[in-house]
């Protein structure tokens, strides 16, 4: 019966390695006559809780073998390693079968009990090393094991191992104790229990080894299995990402898309805010109506010439000059539109300006510098920074810009470290006025042109195009060399001639005649053209309406120059029409901005002598015409042309010759009717402030209460009449009409009140939140209409001191507008009412009173503020 030894179990869980063990206790005390766990050696081994403590005390053991005999450290060298390691394993296979007694310590017992049977034995370290290097390979198996826990199976098959080692050393303890010498020792190890032992041990080691393959085996299998599921997850994980990606991709490809469209909007707004500010002149309609006139082939000899290349190539100026009517206008569109190609290529920006005869804002530096600056913001978004920061100083555009500020902000844009060249194009520089002011409008463009050529900026082209007056001559010719005279260039010849020959054969009227007679007319125009497109356009305008026997003799009674043939235009007006085309002549010279085609000819039907209301001039929708262009054309077709300019339709002379020549001494001097032509412009502005005024009064009529639009001309009067009544003395030759027209009684006053625009341009100048005036002395200081004021000051004393409109006061707005005499008449009669009973009317009058000081301070009341 198999004897149950203590302490060897402590649960069922492990009965069956407690059993085996158990067994294996047996089989040593059979073989040693001796309880293993009894010795006094074994209780010592039993209590150590280290390795370190193992290690000592069979160190111990193997140092009485060195005090008897020579050193052998084998013994120590082989023990450490072996304990750690079965330790180890021991602690880790105890814990997870449940076991008490761990089979390490019994064999550790073994092994000490053997060691010290063996202390007396001679060359006994020889042979204990023999046995323990046959059982070594099972000790290393198990370092594997000190880290990953072995298998249930695979722990059974250990520990018996271990047992088998166990029974190995009682073996070899019980010969051990019963031999003295090397024969014996010799004997030991041949002996047949032992070998079959260590066979058994190495059987079992060999099945230990092919289970641990196979779990190996097992486990990857498991593993691999796993990994493929990890893998098959990990790829519907890297779908579902990519998934997500894409939406992510798609998200912020929508939010940059989002945020450009945001950014973009921005932007657009700016520009817009900056062009509101500006408020530039559109030189596109002047340019429409150049590149109207181009004749298909016309200057190629001046694009394919080296003068233009060079231009374009680089950083110059380039002056067009030639007489009147030689084409300038209509070369500066081809040249136009030949640098457009680069803009819109994006290698190039370009800006242009067409001075203008027929609009007072064409003509002026400060119009020409505002059109340029917009249009480089328009294509540069590093000129538009500039422009913006100017824009936020002046409060982001409540104020205005001076002059000076401009020309730095243009100067600033054209040196910018902008990729490509910059092209600067300005057509016909001789329409700004060079009769007034100091400096004039000529001399500031002139002045701008000089120090702009003056920064030498490696991309800077200007084309500057002109009549060669003196003063533009002597300051152009300076800056350039690169210079080209129309009228003398052979091209240009050659141009007309293939101009007439094209109108002349393709005229429906001209196509009638005989051939030798459109060859008699191209050869003579072309002759006599001397350059100017203008005469040749007007001598076929003449022709085109001749009978063919007529020709010859148009053609031998041909004007030598413009003037000629202007005073001849003239002179062929019909006698019913003459006082409408004189009117009509006069309103275009003097209108502050382009008539509209039914604006003009709502002038036809003004009654000038109307004596409903004492001579003052009314109108008569029964005069009206049912055609407007009829109604312009009918009187002088030859001098005035109707153009597009956006979705209207305006009347302007055709040439700058035709106004040239009109308010000319030339026309003034001449022989006959042709005089009466000639135009002054203090009665020129005295018509159409007369049209004005005579369309205004309608307002009050019930038809137009709410139809101010089916008045044509009723916005441009609203707006304008101030200034053709401001002009010299237009207002005294019109006093009736005004006194009339200023009375806050009729009902057109009222009206008026609500659609004038005369104040408006003094906003800027007040943050004012006040009601617009509806008091008339307010408007007639404003004007500074001396004689109106007076009078109704008499009419209306009350109205000194009554408050209203962005100038608050009669006053400050007399001031503002630099009208000093009437100024002084309103502080006289604000002195004489201080005299007044009422302690309220004495407040506001001297409130009105230092007022009047505060804005004088500092300059004579005769002087300029």
């Amino acid at each position: 019966m198999s004897q149950t030894h203590p302490n060897a179990s402590s649960s069922s869980s492990s009965s069956n390695f407690s059993s085996v063990l158990n067994a294996a206790l047996d089989a040593y005390e059979k073989k040693t006559k001796s309880k293993l766990l009894a010795h006094p050696l074994a209780a010592q081994l039993q209590s150590c809780d280290s390795p370190t403590a193992i290690l000592s005390v069979l160190q111990e053991l193997i140092r009485q073998f060195d005090h008897r005999r020579r050193s052998d450290e084998r013994l120590t060298n082989w023990l450490n390693p072996t304990v750690n390691v079965l330790y180890a394993f021991s602690s880790t296979v105890g814990q997870g079968v449940g076991l008490v007694l761990s089979p390490a310590n019994v064999v550790f017992s073994g092994i000490g009990i053997l060691l010290l049977a063996a202390k007396d034995v001679d060359a006994s370290q020889d042979v204990l090393i023999d046995i323990f290097v046959r059982i070594e390979g099972f000790f290393k198996r198990l370092e594997s094991y000190t880290e990953v826990r072995p298998t249930a199976a695979m722990t059974d098959v250990i520990v018996k191992i271990m047992i088998e080692v166990l029974s190995i050393l009682a073996i070899a303890t019980k010969e051990t104790k019963q031999g003295r010498s090397k024969k014996f020792l010799k004997k030991l190890l041949g002996k047949n229990n032992i070998e079959d032992a260590l066979k058994k041990l190495d059987t079992l080691t060999m099945e230990e080894a092919r289970m641990a393959i196979a779990e190996t085996l097992k486990v990857t299998n498991m593993v691999d299995d796993k990994v493929d599921k990890v893998d098959n997850k990990v790829d519907k994980v890297d779908d579902a990402v990519n998934r997500v990606d894409d939406k992510v991709m798609v998200l912020m490809d929508a939010n940059e898309r989002s945020a450009n469209t945001a950014d973009e909007e921005k932007q657009r707004q700016l520009r817009e805010n900056l062009q509101k500010w500006l408020s530039p002149s559109d030189p596109s309609s002047n340019h429409n109506i150049a590149r109207k006139a181009h004749h298909k082939g016309t200057a190629s000899w001046f694009f394919q010439g080296g003068i233009f290349k060079q231009w374009k190539s680089s950083p110059s100026l380039l002056w067009i000059h030639g007489k009147p009517g030689s084409g300038k206008s209509v070369l500066c569109s081809g040249i136009i539109e030949d640098i457009k190609t680069q803009h819109e290529a994006g290698s190039a920006i370009m800006a242009y300006f067409y001075c203008d005869f027929r609009d007072e804002d064409k003509q002026n530096c400060r119009s020409l510098v505002l059109s340029i600056i917009s249009q480089l913001c328009a294509q540069s978004h590093l000129c538009c920074d500039a422009l913006s920061r100017v824009y936020l100083a002046h409060d982001e555009g409540a104020q205005k810009p001076s002059d000076e500020t401009l020309t730095k902000c243009l100067t600033e844009m054209v040196s910018l470290p902008i990729q490509g060249p910059i092209y600067l194009i300005l057509d016909a520089l001789d329409e700004c006025p060079n009769n007034s002011g100091l400096p004039t409008s000529r001399e500031e463009v002139l002045d701008l042109i000089d120090n702009l050529v003056g920064l030498h900026l490696p991309n800077l082209h200007i084309c500057v195009t002109s009549r060669p007056e003196i003063d533009i001559q002597s300051t152009l010719e300076s800056l350039t060399t690169l210079r080209v005279s129309l009228h003398n260039q052979s091209g240009q010849k050659e141009d007309i001639l293939d101009y007439v020959s094209s109108i002349v054969h393709s005229d429906k009227k001209m196509r009638r005649w005989r051939e030798e007679d459109r060859n008699l007319v191209i050869e003579t125009l072309s002759e006599r053209a001397d350059g100017m497109f203008r005469w040749v356009y007007c001598q076929l305008e003449a022709l085109r309406h001749c009978l063919p026997p007529s020709v010859a003799r148009i053609l031998e009674e041909l004007p030598e120059t413009l003037d000629e043939t202007y005073e001849r235009v003239l002179r062929e007006i019909n006698k019913a029409n003459r006082e409408h085309a004189r009117r009509l002549l006069q309103c275009l010279t003097v209108a502050l901005r382009p008539l509209r085609v039914e604006e003009l000819a709502e002038v036809l039907a003004i009654d000038f002598d109307a004596p409903a209301h004492g001579g003052i001039a009314q109108l008569n929708p029964n005069w009206r015409w049912a055609d407007h262009h009829q109604a312009v054309l009918s009187t002088c077709s030859s001098l005035i042309a109707i153009v597009d300019d956006g979705d209207s339709k305006v009347v302007q002379f055709s040439h700058f010759s035709v106004k040239e020549y009109l308010t000319s001494d030339r026309l003034a001097l001449s022989s006959g009717d042709v005089s009466r032509y000639h135009i002054v412009l203090e009665p020129a502005h005295t018509i159409l402030a007369q049209a004005c005024l005579g369309v205004l009064l309608r307002l009050g009529d019930p038809v137009n209460e709410d139809n101010v639009g089916d008045i044509p001309l009723v916005k441009y009067a609203a707006q304008y009449w101030f200034d053709h009544a401001g002009f010299e003395r237009v207002a005294s030759r019109i006093r009736d009409a005004m006194e009339y027209f200023f009375d806050a009684d009729k009902p057109h006053w009222a009206h008026w009140c609500r659609v004038q625009m005369v104040d408006e341009a003094w906003l800027e100048f007040s943050s004012s939140t006040m009601l617009p005036a509806t008091f008339p002395l307010y408007y007639a200081s404003l004007g500074g209409f001396y004689d109106l004021a007076e009078h109704l000051v008499g009419k209306h004393p009350e109205h000194i001191n009554a408050r209203g409109g962005p100038m608050a006061t009669p006053l400050v707005a007399s001031l503002r507008g630099k009208h000093f005499e009437v100024a002084e008449l309103l502080h006289r009669m604000v002195r004489m009412s201080m005299f007044a009973p009422h302690r309220k009317t004495r407040h506001s009058v001297q409130h009105a009173r230092l007022g009047f000081w505060t804005l004088c301070d500092g300059c004579s009341i005769t002087g300029r503020i």
